[in-house]
């Protein structure tokens, strides 16, 4: 895991990350703190991106590809940080060799599996003595409930517009056709080694599930946060554009622009702070409160309110039908939504908005200290906690402005600078 942040304003934009990688082995997991996750994009250009989850695409090292774009675009500049976005994903569909077919379907079996083994654990997760005492009736109760969480899911999906840019015209036929194979082997895996067999039905609806969350756009498959942060060259203020990038199917790359964390400086927004990742405690630090606690409190108001309401009911019995049938008629939902956004208006007025105020004043050095102090109180906060420890090591801080470009405030390297003279004198060297 990781953390990341960028804070922008009309001056600049300081990026800083931490430098924790996880790695997941056969039986646990490992943390190691030399990760890299920020970069120049350009070497000419005011122009930077960070990464965070997944430090690979397609089980190349993102650190390599960028390096190699960076080579590509030598001193050619774009007029917009969009432009520079856009011209990375077409860099992406030129280089085949990062996906080439055998690559793609083991990616996509990859894909298939965790998402169906996860919604199958679901469907039986308060029914878990199915599969442990196999029984040819236990295991036909287990295919009923694993078809009508499909079927609940179908409706879910069918229902959401949000379709990733390369995937609108993707066809079911075409996603059958290739990944056949995929698809038979992961029901092999997942249902007929555990005695459990599929109808014709189901197994469609199987299929439709993983091509439908294929093509929308959702954060929980595995894949890599990319944040496009700089200027443009007809931009005088910062733009960040974050970017979820994960497999790519039958040539298509499966992204899209997570638009609500899109950050563009202007007269209107002087300031802003985007932290990604585990952004928990930067987001107390935002909003004065922490989110799990002020779910918490949400859940408790509608958890008292229903309360309430029960026992007004039981005082009242059998004497008010009328009243009663309007008291059980309210729409505690409503009354949730409404108390949830009258504390949202209490977190903008009083945290929010002094705080952006005051980002929007910052000077570079300042901005610079505010990035790593949120890194390091969300490091310190896994530290003394007894959470895992995700978020660690060095923490790496850049500066980007309109005038002096990328530069680089603290930085970690595997080598020393005073021993490898020739890596300065060849860094911009096309």
């Amino acid at each position: 895991m990781t953390a990341v942040v960028g804070i922008l304003n009309k001056q600049a934009i300081a990026l800083a990350a931490d430098s924790a990688v996880t790695i997941n082995g056969a039986n646990n997991r490992k943390i190691f703190n030399r990760a890299n996750k920020i970069f120049t994009l350009s070497k000419c250009h005011p122009i930077g991106v960070m990464i965070y989850n997944s430090a690979s695409f397609m089980g190349t090292p993102w650190e390599t590809i960028i390096k190699i774009y960076r080579q590509q675009l030598n001193d050619r500049s774009f007029p917009t940080v969009r432009a520079y976005q856009e011209d990375f994903i077409q860099f992406l569909h030129q280089k085949h060799h990062f996906t080439d077919e055998p690559t793609q379907k083991a990616f996509l079996h990859g894909f298939c599996f965790s998402l169906m083994d996860a919604i199958n654990k679901d469907a039986l997760k308060n029914h878990k003595q199915l599969l442990n005492n196999p029984t040819a009736e236990n295991q036909l109760q287990a295919i009923v409930l694993i078809e009508q969480r499909y079927d609940e899911l179908l409706a879910k999906l069918d229902a959401n517009i949000e379709i990733c840019p390369e995937y609108v015209d993707f066809s079911f036929e075409m996603f059958n056709e290739f990944g056949d194979n995929v698809l038979t082997e992961t029901i092999t895996q997942l249902f007929t080694r555990n005695g459990l067999l599929l109808s014709p039905e189901l197994n469609d609806k199987f299929r439709h599930i993983i091509y439908q969350y294929l093509r929308i756009k959702e954060v929980h498959s595995n894949y890599t946060g990319m944040v496009f942060v700089g200027f443009g060259e007809e931009e005088i203020y910062p733009h960040l554009i974050p970017v979820n990038i994960s497999l790519v199917v039958i040539d298509r790359l499966r992204y899209f622009i997570e638009s609500g964390n899109e950050a563009h400086i202007s007269n209107e927004i002087p300031g802003s702070i985007q932290p990604f990742a585990q952004r928990d405690v930067i987001d107390t630090i935002l909003s004065g409160i922490d989110p799990t606690l002020d779910n918490i409190y949400l859940e408790n108001f509608v958890s008292s309110f229903t309360k309430y309401n029960e026992e007004i009911l039981r005082i009242l019995g059998v004497t008010s039908p009328e009243l009663s049938a309007q008291i059980q008629g309210l729409n505690i939902q409503q009354l949730a939504k409404e108390y949830a956004f009258k504390n949202d208006e209490i977190k903008s007025l009083n945290f929010i908005i002094p705080l952006m105020n005051a980002v929007s004043n910052l000077s570079k050095e300042d901005l610079a200290e505010m990035a790593e102090s949120l890194i390091y109180l969300t490091y310190l906060k896994r530290r003394i906690t007894f959470a895992e420890e995700s978020v660690g090591g060095p923490v790496d801080v850049a500066i980007i402005s309109k005038g002096d470009g990328f530069i680089w405030i603290k930085r970690k390297h595997y080598f020393k600078l005073e021993l490898n003279q020739h890596f300065l004198d060849n860094y911009y060297k096309p």
